[in-house]
């Protein structure tokens, strides 16, 4: 009962509880199996799932047949996430749902989840990528199916850049070259220095040197600035959490993540290179030259603002010496109910299970949807040679990265608090504040850790 309150107090939600972990029931009747997903049906994610199930169901016409439904999720994941925990509390939970990657342990933790491991075909779970495999694995056993994975590069404003002085666009790196953060805010000051005394059109409507997005952070999307900045700690040899994860003392509030954060904290010093409040769609309407972007600026930019001429380079190191995996991924994945007893039942929901994230579904959803394939084999299907020479090159780096670089975020039973006192208290407070100095900033990471511990109290129990 105490695992199951804890998750979903959790995540925000002030209904009273009816049940607990070790009584769920699921939503399936006997003759179908329920999937949910957080996809609204009328999105290309969430016709992609239906008409999967419908081509599973029609090659199935013997078996259990399968019923999927799209819940439109709003902003930073409520609505969906709010309906599978009353499902939880009224023991009514579907066989098969999605769930973001790093929410993934607190529901284990609670009891509410299934194992793979002992139903999967025999090397199914190996074809999924290295963070994939990550994501979805709490203390050793798998639990989740990453239907995607995700990345996050540094884009730049070809106009602008190229109206640059040669020394300075000679720092930009090229598409297949690593470079460190200092050479990131380097070019950033060199071409904030440039703009106020340009009149080149290309900077007429020029706010801010660097777009970060942070402004999501206030709004509720915590898991943004956790995605994006994290990997600045990663790169620095050292995290957010421990292994344990329930371990933040000397890990978050390290020395090295002084190091890091304070290497952020450079965007905001004397005049700021960039800002917690910068206006909507920044990157997009020529008022960046740089911005650090989620794989999804990619559709976005080419079908919304054709005019706009954007590159895209590698996300920074924080040493050119790192040789570590560092770079931001992991999305949402299926699950399984754990409360099904039924082994003929629990077999055809990991064939459904499969059927969804199989190679070939992992590359009909990159067609459909832009999603980075988290499975090996699927990989190649992400095209960099169409007509679109900014389509090719975003992809050229993330495709790099996904295959070499991409890290999974870290697994606690306690990561939505995690997430979220590190992307308000930490990311959000340096930016606000413009706090730069390493000692403000300690005292930021010491007081993130204290609020973090007293959270995850409830689970060392």
């Amino acid at each position: 009962m105490k695992k199951v309150a804890y998750l979903v107090l959790g995540l925000g939600l002030i209904f009273s509880l009816i049940g607990c972990g070790s009584n769920q029931a699921s939503k399936g009747s006997n003759d179908k199996i329920v999937i949910w997903t957080q996809a609204s049906a009328d999105h290309p994610e969430g016709r992609m799932f239906a008409e999967r199930i419908e081509r599973y169901n029609e090659e199935n016409p013997d078996k259990l047949q399968v019923e999927i439904e799209n819940i439109t999720r709003a902003g930073a994941g409520s609505g969906y996430i709010d309906k599978l925990n009353a499902a939880i509390t009224s023991r009514n939970v579907p066989d098969i749902f999605t769930l973001d990657g790093p929410d993934v342990a607190a529901y284990v933790d609670a009891g509410i989840l299934g194992e793979l491991d002992s139903y999967m075909t025999p090397g199914f779970k190996e074809g999924f990528t290295e963070a994939m495999i990550d994501q979805g694995t709490i203390d050793g056993t798998f639990y989740a199916m990453g239907y995607q994975d995700s990345g996050v590069a540094v884009m730049y404003n070809e106009d602008m850049i190229n109206a640059l002085p040669d020394d300075v666009k000679a720092m930009v790196p090229a598409v297949d070259e690593d470079w460190t953060w200092d050479q990131f805010l380097t070019l950033a000051r060199k071409i904030d220095d440039f703009a106020k005394e340009t009149d080149d059109p290309a900077f007429e409507n020029y706010e801010i040197a660097v777009s970060l997005l942070l402004t999501d952070i206030p709004a509720g999307a915590y898991e943004l600035g956790t995605y994006y900045f994290t990997p600045l700690l990663w790169g620095n040899d050292t995290n957010i959490i421990a292994e344990d994860g329930l371990t933040v003392d000397g890990v978050l509030n390290s020395e090295k993540s002084v190091e890091a954060l304070t290497k952020y904290a450079q965007l905001f010093e004397e005049t700021p290179l960039a800002n917690a409040s910068e206006s909507e769609k920044t990157f997009h309407t020529g008022k960046s030259a740089l911005s650090v972007s989620g794989f999804w600026y990619i559709s976005d930019l080419v079908n919304n603002y054709p005019s706009l001429k954007f590159k895209t380079v590698r996300y920074p190191k924080m040493s050119e010496n790192f040789d570590g995996l560092y770079t931001p991924s992991g999305s949402w994945a299926f699950v399984r109910s754990g409360q099904v007893e039924d082994e003929e039942r629990i077999k055809q929901t990991i064939e459904v299970m499969e059927w969804l994230n199989n190679d070939e579904a992992h590359k009909e959803y990159f067609h459909a949807n832009g999603a980075i394939p988290g499975r090996i084999n699927s990989i190649e299907v992400i095209d960099t040679n169409t007509e679109n020479e900014y389509h090719n090159e975003a992809w050229t780096v993330l495709k790099y990265q996904v295959q070499n670089t991409n890290k999974s975020r870290p697994v606690s039973p306690g990561y939505p608090y995690l997430s979220e006192t590190f992307a308000r208290d930490v990311i959000l407070r340096i930016a606000q504040n413009k706090a730069t100095d390493p000692e403000t900033i300690k005292g930021y990471l010491d007081d993130a850790v204290n609020k973090i511990d007293r959270e995850f109290e409830k689970y060392r129990k």
